[in-house]
């Protein structure tokens, strides 16, 4: 499906025609990251065992508390890319306080990644085994994008063959064990390639959730259509361990052409808990959606979570305003009562007329939704804003055309871009594009047995930014301590400056402590998103697989991380307004917004610079249902970025303008 970014630079917008793709030493970590009565996180002392083998924590300089934090490295991969979209389940906590984690590796950087598979490590509560230099992989085939789990005595890996498709199941001889063994690819399909699997398990009952691959690349394996779907997202079910598989790639109730065109990789979620089976998907042009099974993956019922009103999509639909989507990148969590707790990264998609190619996705949004079973209403519980990401006013850009550019603030760029550097001097340089996801992306959600949940995602943050002037990534988090009714304000977990973390994954199971790991590197984006895979500008120890166990205790009474405001809820639902972009922009004089109110409301007009003062405000009484225009009067504004909001009663919409003499 032919999709476009729609990109802000300085406040000035920029476009781009994306597909969507089918998805593309170190010294002994002793010990766990903190104790119960450790009071803080302390910086990161550690002796290189070799010059440039261990990378070193630096002090952080960012917004809020000054404490620096302390992780372990538990591995590393010269393959940087961890998921697409969503991150699955590679980090478990077991019983006596061990915990096991993978991840996708590679222990050198040929070109292909030949040795790509899965990176393991296992903590049994007193250290974590010795980090190589070079993390091997588990299988003797190349294969990427692991699960994990335990049945019985032992755990178990399954990861997808990247070459013919399907998956292979690997086994330790015992939890914690370094001996594995690797099975022929299951699930696999003549002429077809099924691929970037999620599974879990409940003892012998294996579930998995798959796509396939929908490269067009000659001698590729191509993606089917089923019940008139492209490449369609698939549920697979095991009862004897992941052995044989009695129910192979179906279609679930309801994901039929009637409000699907394609399936994409790593857009969807699983959990598993006793006989309960949740899966959750969701895109920029399609329903968020919750299949639940109380049987086992026996039978399922579907439920609309967040609706498309366009589906199914198609390219000669026009959309009234900007509708908030699911960016691709969701995680679902079931409660001990059995109810399921979604959550999923938010962008904007507009489609201003019928040509194929006028369909635009807003990358620059950061919010995270919320809904659950309890509380069937989608919420935004994390924005971006608060994590300011201002544009860097040292930064300019110029030498834009169609095919370079850079984007607010430089976080995502895709081809090369021009920069003019604070010195005078010019250079092309990559920026930092994470897939087609929006800034807030990858939640992955934990709980434990008081209720209180914890969800991590991946932000960019302001004043942090690597020698190109794109910013670092954080891993932030946002809890609930009542089960989902109400949520707390959101802290910076990471906050180390001058390397990014990314592709945070938190164990479902929480005790005392919120038990995550992601990977780190000194430089933003990705090799194989900003770099077309060029393995000479891979570092010579890739990057790094970090730990961390986050103190339950220090989260709950605010006293780690950055805090920031608490944002209100804000209900996405048939009640909310929409505002399209204002026209002209920029402008010197006069602009207009559209907006599309579903009842009648009384809007007010707020104008704030960029330091969130509020330069002028216009109330309307009683506005009408249906379309209505806002007038912006921008004479007595001087040159610069200004942003405006819409608000009624129950929400608001901002967007930014830019005024130009």
């Amino acid at each position: 499906m032919n999709k476009k970014l729609l990109l802000l630079a300085l406040g000035l917008p920029f476009l781009l025609n994306a597909q969507k793709s089918a998805r593309p030493d170190i010294q002994p970590a002793q010990g766990l990251l903190l104790t119960p009565n450790v009071e803080h996180f302390t910086e990161k002392q550690t002796d290189s065992i070799s010059s440039n083998s261990v990378m070193t924590s630096k002090s952080s300089t960012k917004r809020g508390t000054s404490t620096s934090y302390n992780f372990i490295q538990i591995g590393n991969t010269y393959y940087d890319l961890q998921t697409n979209a969503s991150i699955g389940r590679r980090i478990m906590l077991l019983p006596n306080g061990k915990v096991s984690a993978v991840w996708t590796t590679s222990d050198n950087k040929t070109i292909g990644f030949p040795n790509r598979g899965t990176g393991y490590n296992f903590y049994d509560s007193l250290a974590w085994f010795p980090s190589p230099i070079h993390t091997p992989r588990l299988e003797t085939s190349r294969t990427g994008w692991p699960s994990l789990g335990v049945n019985g005595n032992s755990e178990w890996v399954m990861g997808h063959d990247a070459t013919l498709g399907g998956f292979v199941k690997s086994t330790n001889s015992s939890i914690g064990s370094k001996s594995w063994t690797s099975s022929s690819a299951v699930l696999t399909q003549i002429n077809k390639r099924p691929i970037w699997g999620r599974v879990a398990n409940n003892g012998n009952y294996f579930h998995c959730v798959a796509n396939y691959s929908d490269s067009g690349a000659i001698g590729e394996k191509r993606a089917p259509t089923i019940n008139g779907v492209f490449a369609p997202m698939t549920y697979s079910r095991s009862t004897d361990g992941g052995v044989t598989w009695s129910t192979q790639h179906m279609l679930l109730p309801g994901y039929d052409s009637s409000r699907y065109v394609s399936g994409g990789g790593d857009q969807y979620a699983i959990d598993v808990r006793d006989s309960i089976v949740v899966i959750v998907s969701g895109d920029i042009h399609e329903d968020v959606a919750m299949w639940k099974s109380t049987d086992n993956g026996l039978t399922f019922n579907k439920t609309i979570m967040d609706t498309f009103n366009y589906s199914p999509y198609r390219d000669t639909m026009v959309f009234v305003g900007s509708p908030f989507v699911c960016d691709g990148s969701l995680d679902v969590i079931i409660d001990k009562s059995g109810a399921a707790h979604a959550f999923w990264g938010v962008t904007n998609v507009t489609k201003r007329n019928k040509s194929a190619d006028s369909s635009f996705f807003s990358p620059a949004q950061s919010l995270l939704a919320y809904w659950s079973e309890n509380t069937p209403l989608t919420q935004f519980i994390a924005a971006g804003s608060q994590f300011p990401i201002d544009p860097n006013p040292d930064l300019n850009v110029g030498g834009l055309s169609d095919t370079t550019y850079s984007v607010y603030p430089g976080t995502y760029a895709p081809r090369q871009a021009n920069f003019l550097l604070r010195d005078g001097s010019s250079a092309t340089l990559q920026g930092a594009r994470l897939t087609n996801t929006a800034l807030l992306r990858s939640p992955s959600a934990g709980m434990d047995n008081n209720g209180n949940i914890f969800v991590s995602f991946s932000l960019p943050v302001a004043g942090d930014v690597d020698d190109a002037f794109c910013n670092f990534r954080d891993i932030m988090m946002v809890h609930s301590t009542d089960n989902g009714l109400t949520w707390e304000r959101p802290i910076d977990i990471t906050k180390i400056a001058g390397s990014e973390e990314d592709f945070g994954c938190v164990a479902k199971k929480v005790d005392n402590f919120v038990h995550l790991i992601f990977q780190q590197d000194e430089s933003t984006g990705t090799n194989l998103s900003n770099r077309a895979g060029d393995v000479s500008l891979i570092g010579d120890n890739g990057n790094y697989i970090m730990y961390a166990a986050v103190p339950v205790s220090k989260i709950l009474d605010g006293t780690i991380g950055n805090s920031y405001t608490k944002i209100d809820k804000v209900i996405n639902s048939k009640e909310i307004f929409i505002v399209s972009q204002n026209q002209p922009n920029p402008f010197s004089s006069n602009s207009e917004v559209l907006i599309w109110l579903e009842n009648q409301a009384d809007v007010t007009l707020e104008i704030t610079n960029m330091m969130g003062q509020v330069i002028s405000t216009q109330t309307y009484s009683e506005m009408s249902a249906g379309n209505q225009i806002l007038k912006i009067n921008g004479d007595a504004l001087t040159t610069g970025i200004y942003f405006y909001t819409v608000k009624t009663s129950t929400n608001s919409v901002t967007q930014k303008m830019m005024i130009q003499r």
